[in-house]
């Protein structure tokens, strides 16, 4: 299956852009853990970046802000003078150290001719492998191949593959095999943290322990290396050199004979116990020694096999958008927390440091949803995540002088917020609450989990809606609420009143507070007056968020249809023709007019499309749609699903390949950043474009509707839904769509196709033209 199209990813170019590209294309992970796919010989580019889901450090992240005499509203200058260190994922130190020498001169990518360069990151198995022949100053050529991949079955441990073949001479080559500490953040190049043991006993074996400064997080990594088919000229020997710790091998090996090198890493840290996931680190490594990689990558495939069934989105007609597609569905599968419900989805897939390595709210509506039609198991523990959260997102709230929660906009492991007060979209950007509480009411709609709803989700929409209840200020003149200084999804306008967005979203979390508490009044009494207890929820608490719901404004104009994105936003400046011709980087300021860094109120309409009737649908995506500059990835996927719904196709074509092919193909945004880490938010955007868009598939309190709109050259679609203990298996051509529930309970299920209504029951198939 592998070999066919679409589950394989190649690069045949070494140059310093495209390897750091592919450094980020190429990260293998399995939620516990990701290892960007920089080449070992690589010894001028990119410093190895090795990350544990969970483990932070700290930062000058206030340094990287550079001079300008520009305005900049989103800085907020009163933080300026006590700017402290900042929260960060910590790049460890690199188990995945090798080093070739050939009589003394070393094996690199820059000194030497490089041919028959390849990389080939394999979808299906998580399988890496770049393999090029060196040739020296002296004419001597080497092969070079090399393999990995993270371990589905067991979280902790990679299984690397690396062999030199000298193919035109016979000479003395040493190689080094072990832990490197001598590594550094790619942001500000910082050391996270300091080197406390190594020992290489026996030689090889490798181990090395280390302590990140602030949060004292100790890290323990094992290399267990094995020679397979070849023996050295001597004994292995161990070695100790500052903060790295290897295994010298030497050979003297005849041409073409290759030098095979298995090597088993661990990692662990002190972080495991708490997430549930300790093991015995000498048991690993008694486990791992022995191993065939190929076979084992095999047996690595079942996981993801089995992910994949629900997951993947088959499109028949077009080989460039399916690989697309399943390139961001492989690093959203991959990077999938299923070994605890105390972590969730960093934005950067864990493929990088950038954004500190923090979770946004990106997570919650843009990769949440995916998980939540095809493993809600994995929805549930995001949420969880999102649960824990509350404690310092009241914290928060009480900081800022308010009641209830308000989520960290950037968020660490613990829920905190890492982003520094100097940024005044840790207090203005308070959509983040209705963001997380819309993740918790769409897995509940999708799953019908009423013990999580009342459990933890209710937690959160109660203390959500205190949060908002508290923030709008009330108007007596207008018998109104405003909700002022706040940022949507556009943040160019970041100290706006009423912004559309945020006020509509907040107008349903209120509401769905108060209905989760009625419904648990009626159904479940006992549950409620424990909830009631906990919570310590007043008699006029839901009457109250009610109110403030029902008087906020969404500066409607029945004349146009439209809504305004914030006050005032009609009286900016008209968009300049050249303003993105002309700009001096990537993000070029939005605030002086009618223009966003991305979809704003187009946003809302993609997530609550079955609320709006058409006519408000296209006046607001007609007004607003060519007013987005489109600078953040989030963009590409609301354009694409909002497109299809208008019926605009080769629009939403365009848009969503951008989406899906962003980090494989640069020129599509221009960006040139995959470096920095991958566009978690357009991975998750780009399934949500297919199904959503391309499938017609809309998840409200009314219920499911499947209403498709196929591009123009697609043959076929063919996509999986878990619903409501069901499993659906969607076929859709240009005439007809198939639906089948497999794997589902006896339970009906209702939902509406092409307009009309559906009710199935056990494994049942239902076929119509739409």
């Amino acid at each position: 299956m592998a070999t066919e199209t679409g589950w394989l990813i190649t690069n045949t170019r070494h140059d310093a852009q495209t390897l750091g590209q592919y450094n980020s294309v190429c990260t293998i992970s399995n939620g516990y853990l990701g290892i960007k796919g920089n080449l070992a010989e690589d010894r001028d580019g990119y410093s190895p970046v090795t990350l544990i889901n969970g483990i932070y450090d700290e930062l000058d992240m206030f340094s990287q802000i550079r001079a300008s005499n520009e305005e900049r509203p989103y800085l907020d200058p009163r933080y300026f003078d006590t700017a402290g260190r900042s929260p960060a994922v910590a790049n460890l130190p690199n188990p995945l150290f090798v080093r070739v020498f050939v009589d003394n001169h070393e094996l690199t990518l820059t000194r030497g001719r490089i041919s028959n360069f390849n990389q080939t990151l394999n979808l299906l198995s998580g399988l890496y492998e770049y393999r090029f022949e060196h040739q020296d100053d002296r004419g001597r050529t080497t092969r070079i191949v090399m393999m990995r991949f993270a371990s589905q079955e067991h979280p902790h441990r990679v299984y690397m593959r690396y062999q030199v073949t000298p193919l035109n001479y016979r000479e003395r080559i040493r190689i080094l095999s072990g832990i490197d500490g001598r590594v550094y953040s790619n942001t500000n190049r910082e050391r996270q943290f300091c080197v406390m043991e190594r020992t290489a006993e026996p030689a090889e074996t490798c181990r090395l322990r280390a302590r990140t400064p602030a949060r004292r997080h100790e890290i323990e990594m094992a290399v267990v290396n094995t020679l397979i088919g070849t023996s050295p000229t001597r004994p292995p020997e161990g070695v100790i050199e500052h903060d790295a710790v290897c295994t010298l091998y030497e050979f003297e090996q005849p041409a073409n004979k290759p030098i095979i090198l298995g090597r088993c890493v661990i990692l662990t840290s002190s972080e495991d116990a708490r997430l549930g996931v300790q093991v015995n680190i000498e048991q690993e490594m008694a486990e791992a020694a022995d191993y065939d990689l190929r076979m084992l990558a095999d047996e690595n495939s079942a996981p993801p096999m089995r992910a994949w069934n629900h997951a993947d989105v088959e499109i028949e007609g077009d080989d460039l958008a399916q690989r697309y597609l399943r390139f961001c569905l492989h690093h959203i599968l991959a990077v999938a927390p299923r070994h605890t419900d105390k972590l969730s989805v960093p934005v950067k897939l864990l493929s990088g440091e950038y954004y500190q390595g923090n979770t946004f709210y990106d997570t919650d509506t843009y990769i949440v949803p995916v998980y939540t039609f095809t493993q809600p198991e994995v929805a549930r523990n995001c949420l969880n995540w999102r649960w824990l959260g509350l404690e310092p997102g009241r914290r928060i709230a009480r900081d800022l002088g308010y009641q209830g929660a308000k989520f960290a906009w950037q968020a660490g492991p613990f829920g905190e917020e890492c982003l520094g007060r100097w940024w005044r979209f840790t207090h203005t950007n308070i959509h983040i609450n209705s963001d997380v509480s819309y993740a918790v009411m769409q897995y509940y709609w999708a799953t019908g989990d009423q013990t999580f709803l009342f459990n933890q989700g209710l937690d959160i929409l109660v203390e959500t809606s205190r949060f908002f209840a508290c923030r709008a200020r009330y108007d007596s003149v207008r018998d109104a609420y405003d909700i002022v200084d706040v940022a949507g999804p556009d943040e160019g306008h970041c100290t706006s009143t009423n912004n559309f967005y945020t006020n509509y979203l907040a107008i349903q979390n209120l509401r769905w507070a108060a209905q989760v508490l009625d419904d648990m009044r009626r159904e479940d009494p006992a549950a409620h007056a424990e909830a009631v207890k906990r919570l310590a929820v007043a008699a006029d608490e839901p009457g109250r968020w009610l109110r403030v719901a029902d008087r906020l404004p969404l500066l409607f104009d029945p004349a146009t249809r439209v809504n305004e994105q914030c006050e005032g936003f009609y009286k900016l400046k008209r968009v300049p023709d050249d303003l993105l011709a002309n700009r001096r980087a990537w993000f070029e300021t939005v605030f002086p007019y009618q223009a966003l860094n991305q979809p704003d109120v187009v946003m809302a309409l993609v997530l609550f499309r079955d609320q709006f009737d058409q006519e408000v649908l296209k006046a607001n995506w007609d007004f607003y749609k060519d007013k987005s500059m489109n600078f953040s990835s989030m963009s590409f996927a609301l354009n694409a699903i909002m497109a299809a719904e208008m019926g605009e196709m080769d629009r939403a074509y365009r848009e969503f390949l951008i989406c899906a092919g962003s980090d494989i193909d640069e020129e599509l945004t221009g960006r040139k950043d995959t470096f920095a880490g991958l566009h978690g938010t357009a991975a998750g955007g780009a399934w949500m474009a297919a199904v959503f868009g391309f499938g017609g598939v809309c998840l409200s309190q009314k219920g499911l509707r499947i209403n498709p709109r196929l591009p123009r050259h697609w043959k076929s679609l063919r996509f999986a839904l878990q619903y409501r203990g069901h499993s659906l298996h969607v076929s859709i051509d240009p005439r007809e769509i198939l639906i089948e529930s497999r794997e589902g309970t006896s339970r009906e299920l209702h939902l509406t196709v092409a307009g009309r209504p559906v009710m199935l029951t056990g494994e049942k198939k239902y076929r119509t033209a739409y």
